[in-house]
């Protein structure tokens, strides 16, 4: 499981994805949040990490972190649609990291 020099070492507008505690990275998909919270508290951060079992990705910006318990799907659509219905604003793209609105 990461812990809290992880998060301290995020730079502005960086994040990382988990799943079971470990960083990872994929080269196809798409990352969906479904559930999540925003602190300034690095502590509250790392609760919400633990929370989601290490299963959540991380996003840090401007001295908020911003914590989803999400998952990865195979296709646009399906992502889309899990986005929408979660009201997320956008979801990942691993192959280019880019972000697709919803």
């Amino acid at each position: 499981m990461i812990n809290i020099r992880t998060l301290k070492k995020l730079n502005n507008n960086d994040g990382l994805t988990l799943k079971n505690g470990k960083i990872i990275t994929y080269k196809s998909g798409w990352q969906v949040a479904t559930e999540g919270i925003e602190t300034t508290d690095i502590v509250e951060a790392m609760k919400a990490v633990k929370a989601y079992n290490g299963n959540c990705g991380i996003w840090f910006s401007d001295g908020i972190w911003y914590i989803d318990k999400s998952r990865r799907v195979s296709t646009k659509r399906e992502a889309l649609e899990l986005g929408r219905a979660c009201n997320q604003i956008s979801i990942l793209k691993w192959a280019t990291m880019g972000l697709v609105y919803c």
